[in-house]
This record gives C-alpha cells, structure tokens and sequence, in this order.
C-alpha cells in the first residue's frame, strides 16, 4: 500500500510557493525518480478535454514543474492528449474539426508550438492507435483503441483536475485515460452512461456510431482504459487550488459563443492542495475524498441548478452518499488489480481539522 502525500498551499501566495509545493509532492511520490532513465521517455498526459483554462483543465504549473524536473534528470518529455468529441472530433476519413495542439495553447496550459506536445489525433486513425485486449478488460466486449504513446514512452505521469462531471460524477485521475482513446471506442463506452444523445449530435457529421451494448458498465469501462498503462504509470498529480464542484468537465455544459448553459460553479479549497501517489487507485480516492467535501459547502442556487438540470443522473445526485473507498472507480479499479486503497495520507501545512474532515470520507 503506498501513501498519498499532501501539501497545503496558503491562499495568496506567489506561484513559486505553489511550484515549490508541486516539486515537492511529486519527488516524494515518485521516489525521487528513482525509475527515471537518462534519455527515458516519459508522456505527460494532462486533462485537456477542452480549450478552458484550469480547473477546466489541468493546472499550467503542473505541466512546467513535472515537464522541468524530468528534464533536469534526463528524460525526454511529451505532453499529449485528444480534446473530447465536441472540440476535436475524429473519424476515419481523418480529423474533421478540432486541434487538441490548439487547444493546449488556449487553455492557458502551454503554448500551441511547444514541440513537446502531441495531438493523439495527428497520428492517424489507423497509424497512431492500437487494439488492446486483456483478461481484465471483460466490459469491452472487444476490447478498445488506444494511443501508440502508451507502448511507445517508457513512464507516464497522470495530471488531472479535480472537477464535478455531468455524466460520471466526477473526472479525476482515472477519467482522463478517456483521452487516450480513439473517437470509437469513446462513444462505446459513452453509450453505456448517461446523456449519451449529446455525445452522438456532436459525432454528426462523422461516420461513427454510438450502440448501446446493454451492459450497463459506463465506469467499468472507463477504469479498465488503465490496463494498458498499469506497466507505464508511474505517478497521479493533483493540483487543487481551485475545482469545479457542479457540472463539469467544461466551464460550461452547454457552450453559447462565450457564455452557456449549466456553469461549473468553482471553489477554492482553504488551504489549496498539491497531492499525489504512486497508486492511481490512493491518488483517486484521496480527490474523490476533497471533491466530496468541498460540494458539502457548494451555495445554495449553483447546488439547486445542478440538482435540476441533472436530476436524472444518478452518477451526480448519489455522489455524496458515497464513502470514497466504496466509489464504483475504486472498487473495480481494486477488483482488477490496479492499485490498492491509500497506505496512509501525508500532510503538509494543512490544518488538523482539515485533515479530519477529508479523512473521515477516506476511512
């Protein structure tokens, strides 16, 4: 069992002081890079389903920091990811609307021309995605389409947010791998979750298909993306200065020029935190932990707009009666091996009673 290690940032402060805190989470945790090989590549993937800026999307500090120490030890860094179907959509005849590279650049997270950054979707429908299958991806029935960057880096090092998600509930460390996935078998497993219909309007246009396989394993799915990393995946970094705590993943649900319909309403938690862990299953229910906590103080209208225009998705109305270490991820991801509950939770400049309120959803 490996631990999560937490450090408080004080609101205020410069970014150095948070740069310092992400430095010193993420040595800790990845064992001061003890894996790490001269010349190793190792692929950042980061949580950009959107041009938004962070906490859309992952914070841009996460990116320098993590990209900055791997490079000071060595290794060859790429940043890479595939924006969701509404903002990049992608078939076989190619990409029909969309740049995730653009994307990278708008939301604030790096500039558009840093040649460190890969668009999945450049690759190729064919050339730049592989078939993978397992004993332990029974709920694709023929198993899915992910990015050549999983065999070809040495590491990878996950990135996310932590933000509220219309469909899932939450899109945290294990949500994000949807990004690595090929535009069909996204909408397979999308066809298992909820509101999928908006999922299809924006596939027109395209020659994919979205079918229902009845299964009924909308998580499972999205858990077992994780099984073509579980040899590569070496660290989950959170940076939560802020989080969305209604709708998500997107500051808007529904996108009107520059405004839209149901707004992620966002926090900022007191103190911020920078944590991580080795084990993406501790990493996941430690964020599950801090997004449950600060929706208990979300206002009353962004908590009353959320329960009506949501009101049939039982991912986002049973969220908070959910202990974390019970969350249907966790206990999947438990079930087919990728990681075990936290082995302790390690603080730093966080206050006690903090402490107890987020471990009393951990416990």
């Amino acid at each position: 069992m490996k631990p999560v290690f937490v450090n408080g940032v004080v609101p205020g402060r410069r970014a150095d002081a948070l740069a310092a805190c992400i430095r010193d989470v993420f040595l800790h945790a990845a064992d001061n890079l003890s894996w790490l090989g001269d010349g190793d590549t190792v692929l950042l993937k980061p949580a950009l389903n959107s041009p938004d800026s962070y906490p859309s999307t992952t914070h841009p500090l996460a990116i320098r920091v993590v990209s900055e120490l791997l490079e000071e030890h060595g290794a060859h860094v790429v940043i890479g990811d595939q924006s969701g179907i509404e903002h990049v959509l992608h078939h076989p005849g190619g990409v029909i609307h969309g740049s995730t590279k653009e994307n990278y650049g708008l939301s604030g997270m790096g500039m558009k021309d840093d040649a460190r950054f890969v668009s999945f979707e450049d690759g190729g429908w064919d050339e730049g995605f592989y078939h993978h299958c397992s004993t332990e991806t029974m709920s694709w029935r023929d198993g899915f389409f992910i990015t050549w960057w999983a065999k070809k880096a040495d590491h990878i090092i996950s990135l996310p947010r932590v933000s509220a998600h219309s469909q899932a509930g939450a899109t945290l460390g294990f949500k994000i791998m949807v990004g690595m996935l090929r535009e069909d078998s996204r909408m397979e497993f999308h066809a298992n979750g909820p509101y999928n219909n908006f999922i299809t309007a924006a596939a027109r246009g395209s020659t994919l298909v979205s079918r229902d396989d009845g299964s009924g394993t909308f998580f499972e799915k999205i858990i077992e993306i994780s099984d073509a990393l579980r040899d590569k995946l070496r660290l989950t970094l959170f940076v939560a200065t802020e989080a969305q705590t209604t709708f998500g993943p997107n500051r808007f649900g529904i996108r009107l020029g520059q405004v839209g319909l149901g707004r992620a309403h966002v926090m900022s938690p007191e103190p911020g935190l920078a944590f991580a862990s080795a084990d993406p299953v501790a990493a996941e229910v430690f964020a599950l932990a801090l997004l449950r906590d600060l929706k208990q103080s979300v206002p009353f209208f962004p908590r009353l707009s959320e329960r009506i225009a949501l009101y049939q998705n039982k991912n986002v109305q049973a969220f908070t009666a959910i202990p974390a270490r019970d969350h249907p991820c966790v206990r999947h991801a438990i079930k087919i091996g990728l990681g075990e509950l936290p082995g302790g939770i390690l603080y730093t400049d966080v206050p006690c009673t903090v402490q107890d309120r987020l471990n009393q959803y951990i416990i």
